[in-house]
């Protein structure tokens, strides 16, 4: 059975850098060369990532294989690394499947079968395409645990443990995993492995928890979900991912997993009298139901869950789910063919037929070879960012081929990251989004970018559009005028000062100095508006305005709020202020017209008697406000300058300079709560300034450093250090106790 394994993983490897590095396909993002190592190494291990405009990493749950890859790819190169890691994960897969059968007593034709079940089904094609080959690793460790959990009692809690750190590389399945291991602990009273997964997941439990506001922003819906949601009979092959990558395979493919459905439901009907059984197919059948979303019987009680429970987007992708079913009904045909000898032949045949499929139709037909086409050399001022056009991911070649992530848009040496995220957020869509459409760079410019880089080869895929969200904006697509490389004057250096704060009402700039009187101390609070249906299209109802802002820029702030081209009402206070965009004409509920204008934001006074407003054209509602502060809505712009400084980590600044006239300190870097700054060991006060940027008031203006830090990623840190030890820890007893199940 080793030799099996380590065919089958040398055939998986192989499949997966047939033609050298994947890049722009679905999440493909493996380094192109040596220069991105370091970036997808803080990307691995890193709290604060400077990509974009920068961004907390509230999971960084590969910390524990970033070295050894990293080291690999430093000594052997990026791909040589690649094909390793997939050789590994192969092997993972094979050996942990065949392990399971071995448990319940099957001979090598079944053993070999469910290795090839384990590895070359559907579901692992699907990931492999959509670049998620973390998450097929961290499902083998998944059936490697099921396998230890098989011999109950007699189970080793070093390696539960051990496999529990390995599934942490993927969040959901360590999740679901966690869940499963405290039920076991509490019935067999091992609780080693529980407490292993504790510390290991503590960077992850740190940033979930640290960074939750944050998370929680992340748009959600059941609109969205609909899309996630599997066919009960497509996931019954494993099939029913929404790009439908291995509907390629055919038929044969479809065959063979329904013949491992039917031996799993006929296996828990044979070993009905085996607790492990009963506890798999009860495990089973709810991991299906809840992989149906809104198309299975718990359709309602998901629907409520996505509305009022934020936190279950971690488990946005249901067809994550599919792994977890995957693994369940290995060990329940195994359960099968270790009384009927005979069907572990079939098991065999029907396994042998999956990697004839790859073979047919291998992944690699679905992506695009790294070396195949050019990728900019950036040379930029340090600390300042580049603009990569095409702006907007997914990307594709000229020629058509292709649909992912981009490959260059990473952090560059010389502290020079990219501008571009896959999904942006407000600021990086507003100023992306302007200078496509419009040529407008100053934008790009107060998000410190020094450099626009055209790629003629490459065409964006969506053009800032989310899905279908939006979709009836009908913005035009980028003028060709723009796609042309331009080196920047006057970009915002990474930390500066400022004189003083400008208090404004309006949310429409990035001037540096700017602070929004509702994130000002002293001034009225203004809260958010949010929309009162899960709608993505605004012809037809109030959807969540952020889904619109790299379609149509104007709208772009950095609240949130409500946007429709409908004529629906949607729900005020009367009484209150409102800050809205108006483009065409607002009426109120008493039929008067509250607001006109060719479109432009403006507070609104909201009559006593008015409770709700409605749109002829293109209408925001951003924000409330119970009381307007007397501030004039036009003002001159705060002076800056900037300040020198050294970067310790990504998450560590000591800047100088800060005597004299400076009453703020500004970070040119995305707003966070986790940002601190101390001065003398006092913290000062935190301010988002632009509504996009991190500013501290000075609280007097003696000399001193102030320090910078990023505390969620400092404890994130010394939380993978922890997680280092414990499995170092591990190992040691492992391998201190080769003959006992210790």
């Amino acid at each position: 059975m080793k030799s099996g394994a380590i065919a089958g993983a040398l055939a998986f490897a192989a499949f997966v850098v047939a033609k050298g590095t994947p890049t722009l396909r679905h999440d493909w993002n493996w380094p192109i060369g040596r220069l991105a190592i370091p970036s997808f190494f803080n990307e691995s291990i890193g709290g604060w990532l400077p990509v974009g405009f920068g961004v907390a990493n509230a999971h960084p749950t590969t910390y524990l294989i970033a070295l050894p890859l990293v080291g690999l790819m430093w000594i052997a190169g990026p791909l040589i690394a690649l094909a390793a890691f997939a050789f590994v994960t192969g092997y993972c897969c094979m050996r942990a499947a065949a392990d399971v059968a071995s448990q319940w007593g099957n001979a090598a034709p079944a053993a070999i079968g469910a290795g090839l079940f384990a590895l070359f089904n559907p579901w692992v094609y699907n990931e492999v395409v959509a670049g998620h080959l973390v998450m097929v690793l961290a499902y083998g460790g998944l059936i490697g645990l099921l396998g230890e959990m098989t011999r109950g009692r007699g189970a080793s809690p070093v390696r539960l443990a051990l496999w529990l750190a390995l599934i942490e590389a993927q969040l959901q399945f360590f999740i679901v995993a966690a869940g499963a291991i405290v039920v076991f602990s509490l019935v067999t009273k091992k609780w080693l492995a529980p407490v292993a997964g504790v510390l290991v997941a503590l960077p992850s439990i740190v940033g979930l928890f640290a960074e939750r506001g944050a998370l929680v922003q992340t748009p959600y819906s059941v609109a969205w979900q609909a899309n996630q949601s599997l066919s009960p009979i497509a996931l019954l092959s494993l099939g029913g991912y929404f790009p439908g990558y291995a509907d390629r395979l055919g038929l044969a493919a479809e065959v063979a997993i329904w013949t491992l459905c039917a031996f799993a439901l006929a296996g828990v009907v044979a070993a009905r009298r085996i607790r492990a059984v009963r506890w798999a197919a009860a495990a089973a059948a709810l991991v299906y139901l809840c992989a149906l979303g809104v198309h299975g019987p718990l359709d309602a009680a998901y629907e409520w869950t996505v509305r009022f429970i934020p936190e279950s987007g971690v488990f946005r992708e249901l067809y994550d789910f599919g792994g977890v079913f995957a693994a369940l009904l290995i060990a329940l045909a195994t359960a099968l063919t270790a009384r009927a000898k005979a069907l572990g032949y079939v098991a065999l045949l029907a396994g042998a037929v999956l990697p004839i499929t790859w073979l047919i139709h291998p992944p690699s037909d679905l992506w695009v070879a790294a070396q195949s086409y050019p990728h900019p050399a950036i040379a930029a001022p340090p600390f300042s960012r580049v603009a990569l056009l095409p702006a907007f991911q997914p990307l594709q070649l000229r020629t058509g081929t292709g649909d992912g992530a981009d490959p260059d848009a990473i952090a560059y040496p010389g502290e020079v990251a990219a501008l571009n995220d896959y999904l942006p957020a407000y600021p990086v869509d507003l100023a992306l989004a302007r200078y496509e459409r419009d040529g407008d760079a100053d934008a790009l410019r107060a998000l410190g970018v020094s450099l626009i880089v055209a790629r003629p080869w490459l065409v964006s895929r969506s053009n800032g559009e989310i899905g279908l969200a939006a979709s009836s904006l009908g913005v035009p697509r980028p003028s060709s005028a723009t796609q042309s490389t331009e080196n920047l004057t006057a970009a915002a250096p990474l930390i500066s000062a400022c004189e003083s704060a400008r208090i404004v009402a309006l949310v429409d700039t990035l001037d540096p100095c700017d602070m929004f009187f509702g994130d000002a101390p002293g001034y009225a609070a203004v809260t958010p508006l949010h929309g009162p249906s899960d709608s993505i299209d605004p012809s037809a109802s109030w959807i969540d305005a952020r889904l619109a802002f790299a379609r149509a820029p104007a709208v772009a702030q950095g609240i949130g709020g409500v946007l429709t081209q409908s004529t629906l009402a949607n729900p005020v206070t009367p009484g209150a202020w409102l800050l809205a965009y108006v483009r065409g004409r607002l009426t109120g509920s008493d039929g008067q017209t509250l607001a006109a204008s060719p479109g432009s934001f403006t507070w609104i006074s909201i009559p006593p008697n008015v409770d709700s407003v409605s749109c002829r054209g293109l209408c925001e509602l951003v924000a409330e406000s119970r009381f307007f502060p007397s501030i004039p809505l036009r003002q001159s712009v705060a002076r800056t300058r900037a300040l020198p400084f050294d970067q310790l980590a990504p998450w560590l600044y000591r800047v100088h300079g800060v005597a004299g006239s400076v009453g703020l300190v500004r970070l040119n870097e995305r707003y966070d709560s986790g940002w601190m700054a101390l001065r003398a060991w006092r913290v000062l006060p935190h301010v988002r300034l632009a509504l996009a940027a991190n500013g501290w008031i000075l609280t007097d203006r003696s000399s001193g450093d102030v320090l910078l830090l990023q505390t969620t990623a400092f404890m994130q840190e010394i939380a993978e250090l922890v997680g280092v030890l414990c499995v170092l820890s591990l190992l040691k007893a492992l391998v201190g106790k080769p003959t006992k199940r210790a």
